[in-house]
């Protein structure tokens, strides 16, 4: 059942710290932080090589299938496009995404390994853990938790979409007098 350890050490966190936070920062949450404990237990959990939940106290994220942790990073926030921003409650179609953003997680630990369980709830192929900290999906705190990209918790633009017009309408004005520098060195 169980298989090879891999994805583990330095490449392998800044992999998964990378991909998260970049996603978190598109939601205006704070960067995560690695957590050796939460690794642990993900990597135990893992080992297993069985596709459903372990049950325990953190927020968990399980992903097989994909060829690197980015790429299962990535089938997570895709499911953005399920999560409904006026419910604001958990779904089956959007919980990995909910988690991945959830604003009030701090800290982030997984565990991967390559599986060949054909069981019925096997996982078969890399398998991906992640546990967060605190917990997200929440009953009751998907409001304040899960924003829309560049929107703050009431609702209205936040500071990096705020940042993100302001370098655009700079960049455009860059772009102006460079092509005007160009014109006048060409005549």
């Amino acid at each position: 059942m169980g298989g090879d350890m891999s994805w583990q050490g330095q490449a392998f966190q800044d992999a998964v710290l990378n991909s998260t936070n970049y996603f978190r920062a598109q939601h205006l949450a704070n960067p995560v932080t690695w957590s050796d404990k939460l690794a642990e237990y993900a990597g135990t959990h893992a080992e297993k090589c069985v596709f459903e939940h372990s049950g325990g106290s953190s927020g968990e994220n399980l992903a097989v299938g994909y060829s690197s942790p980015t790429i299962s990073i990535d089938a997570w926030a895709n499911e953005e496009s399920s999560y409904n921003y006026e419910a604001r409650k958990f779904s089956e179609k959007s919980g990995h995404y909910t988690q991945l953003v959830w604003k009030n997680t701090t800290t982030v630990g997984c565990g991967a390994i390559k599986c060949s369980n054909s069981a019925s709830n096997g996982a078969n192929g890399w398998y991906l853990v992640c546990e967060y900290d605190p917990p997200g999906n929440v009953a009751g705190q998907f409001g304040g938790n899960v924003g829309k990209v560049g929107q703050g918790k009431d609702g209205e633009p936040g500071f990096a979409a705020k940042a993100v017009r302001l370098l655009s309408r700079g960049a455009a004005a860059v772009a102006l007098v460079v092509s005007a520098v160009i014109l006048q060195a060409v005549l």
